[in-house]
Formats: C-alpha cells, structure tokens, sequence
C-alpha cells in the first residue's frame, strides 16, 4: 500500500514540471536572429580633365660647411680621452681625441733629455773648438810679428850679435810654423761621435713624436664639430673615420639622397629654399650636382655603397651668422609645368605589378584602358598618357 502511494506521488510530482515546463514555452515565439543590413557599395567615378598642372617636391635640409674633413687615428688602440663634442668650435692644433700613450709619452720625455744633454755637451766642444781656433790665430799673429822683428834685429846687428839675432830668428819662424799647424788643426777638429748623439737623440725624438701623433686625431684648421663616434676606453682600429669637422666660413645645403630627384634635377631647376615648413618668403638656391665636401685620406673611407645626400648653394641674401651649421631648412623643388595635360586624381589609377591602368566607364560598359606613361604629378592630379581624352569617365578602385 505504502508504494502504490509512494510512486503515484512521484507521477504527480513528475507532471506539475513537465506542466511547468509546457507553459513557459507556449508564453511567446521565439526571437529569431537579425541579419545585417545590405550595405550598397557605389564606386566613385572620376572625370578625365584638361588643365594645367604644377609638379613639386618639398624635402628638408641642413646648413652644412662646403668643406668637410673626416679625421681618424692611424694606429689603433684604446682611447684614452675625447676632448670634444658635436657642435663644439675649435681651433688648427687643438688635440681633439688621444689614445693611451702612457708609455710613449714618457719615452718621448726621456729622449728628449737624452738630446738635449747631446746638445749641450756638442754646444760645449763647439765652444771650445772655437776658442782654441781664435787662441790660435792670435798665436800665429803674435809670432808673425815675432819674425818680422826678429828679421829686423838680423838686419840691424853685426858679428857675434847677428849670430845671435839669426837665431832667434830661426827660433821664431819655427815657433810660427807650430803655430800654423795648431791652427790648421784647430779648424779641421771634428767630433763626429758628439755630432752622432746629437743625430741619434734627435730621430728618436722624432720617431716617438710620430707615434705619438698617430694616436691623437688633430684639427687640421679652425673649424667645427660635425660628427663624433669616440668614447674614452673604446677601442678602435687605425684609419677608421671616428670624427669629422667642418669650416664654417662657407656653407651649402644637403639633403638626403633621392635617385628619382637626382635624374630630373640639373642646375637651371628652379628651387627655393624656406626657413620653415610654414614660411612664406622663399629664397633662391641652386642644384650642385658634382658637389663633393668631404675630403679624406682614409682608403677605407672612400668604398661606399652610395651617395648620402645632394647638396645645394646658399642664398646670397643670407647672412651667415642667420643660417649657423646644423640649421633646419626646406627645400621646393619646381619638377615641372605643363597647362595642356590630361589630369586624373592619383585615386582614380589602379596599379598592378609595377604597371598603371584605368576603367573607363560608358554607360553599362566597363573598358581597360593601360597607363602609357605618368607624367608631371601634384598632390591633387598626375598627368597621364594613354587612350583616354578628357571628359572620359573613369571608375574608382
């Protein structure tokens, strides 16, 4: 009896969730998932115009001195001081970096007093080498008189007097030929071992000087600083350009390299030079196309695997101390005008793989049409050659 009543109750409690669950599925239809709204693309179409166009290109520059000079150390080494900075002027001599020369200059000083000791024991011969050739030639002067009185005395005695008087002759005559020969001796002595030393003690001197200067870089004139790559204890390798200086009294401007600007440029292109990317007043300049600053007798300098920068004249309406090296400019280069050229938006060309086209559209009909050729461009148009003519439509990509 007991689970007759146990099972009917679990029946009971069975249905009610399956009721349950019925009512809440019947309340409302289920939400269904939105589908995105169709979007219409509609290309732009572009007309083919006639007019005419102005092509240029704006690149920034730099002050620059005409002459550069790139300087090294022609020994290698550690560095042991760099006494200057980008930017900085110097003077012609000032020791612009040095290695450790420690040794060498301690050398230098010991051989230093190794000449100068040289020097003065030769100056000290000289001096009496001198002396005993004046004393000489006093001696061989006091005893040519000596002879003409004595020949007088000969001349002026007589008998056993005369005998006497011709001996002192011959005695005085002997006395001068000594003196003769001490002369003689006097101004031919050399002493070619004090005169070595002195040669010695000085190619010493000199040959550590040598080393020594290949391990300073110096100013070669009164300049400026453009570029340093030294650090006190960095080791470099001879002949490696670590420093490059300028002369400030005649400037250029450079700026980077452009190979497809450098094959329409020559030196009639009209060019302007601004102070600022903003301002109005532009002045001037002129192409340098063979223009070459730098100048180096480092061999390790000159394979490079290209040009760096282009370089153009200064305004001669600038003063030199407004325009300082290192100075920002801008540069607007005329590449071309042209007032008949057919014109499209630089939007309206399509490119594939290195080749230019269009479609142009005429109704429902869509046409390829190639890119012979791009001419002049500006920011707003480029003019193209091809067989299109103007008021030709022309579709989007």
């Amino acid at each position: 009896m007991h689970l007759k009543m146990f099972k009917f109750t679990l029946l009971l409690i069975i249905l009610s969730f399956t009721l349950a669950a019925c009512g809440s599925m019947g309340s409302g239809a289920p939400t269904p998932t939105p589908l995105p709204p169709l979007v219409s693309y509609q290309k732009a179409i572009y007309n083919v115009e006639k007019g005419s166009i102005i092509s240029e290109q704006e690149v920034s520059g730099e002050i620059v001195p005409s002459r550069q000079d790139e300087l090294f150390f022609r020994a290698p080494g550690y560095v042991n001081r760099v006494s200057v900075k980008k930017g900085d002027t110097v003077k012609k001599g000032d020791i612009l970096a040095e290695l450790q020369i420690d040794d060498l200059l301690n050398q230098l000083q010991q051989a230093q007093i190794d000449l100068e000791v040289a020097q003065a024991n030769l100056a000290d011969y000289k001096s009496q080498q001198e002396f005993d050739i004046k004393k000489a030639e006093i001696d061989v002067a006091i005893l040519e008189k000596r002879v003409k009185q004595a020949r007088q005395e000969v001349e002026n005695t007589w008998g056993k007097a005369r005998e006497m008087a011709q001996l002192n002759l011959d005695i005085a005559e002997l006395n001068l030929q000594m003196a003769q020969l001490a002369f003689e001796k006097a101004t031919q002595q050399t002493n070619p071992y004090m005169e070595q030393a002195v040669t010695r003690s000085q190619l010493a001197v000199e040959r550590l000087q040598g080393l020594i200067a290949e391990r300073q870089i110096v100013a070669s004139y009164d300049g400026i600083i453009l570029k340093t790559l030294l650090r006190p204890g960095q080791q470099v390798d001879a002949f490696d350009v670590k420093i490059g200086i300028g002369d400030p009294t005649e400037l250029v401007v450079r700026s980077p390299f452009d190979w497809d600007l450098r094959d329409v440029l020559h030196r009639d292109s009209i060019i302007n030079m601004y102070m600022s990317s903003d301002a109005e007043e532009g002045y001037p300049v002129k192409y340098l196309p063979s223009f070459l600053p730098i100048r180096s007798s480092s061999e390790e300098t000159s394979n490079t695997s290209g040009p760096e920068y282009m370089y153009y004249s200064l305004p001669d309406n600038i003063p030199v101390e407004d325009i300082p090296v290192g100075r920002s400019v801008f540069l607007k280069i005329l590449l071309g005008k042209k007032d008949d050229a057919l014109l499209l938006p630089p939007a309206a060309i399509r490119e594939y793989k290195g080749f230019y086209f269009v479609i142009v559209v005429n109704g429902d009909t869509r046409r390829r049409v190639e890119i012979q050729k791009i001419g002049l461009k500006s920011p707003e148009k480029w003019e193209v050659f091809g067989d299109i003519q103007e008021g030709d439509q022309v579709l989007g990509p």
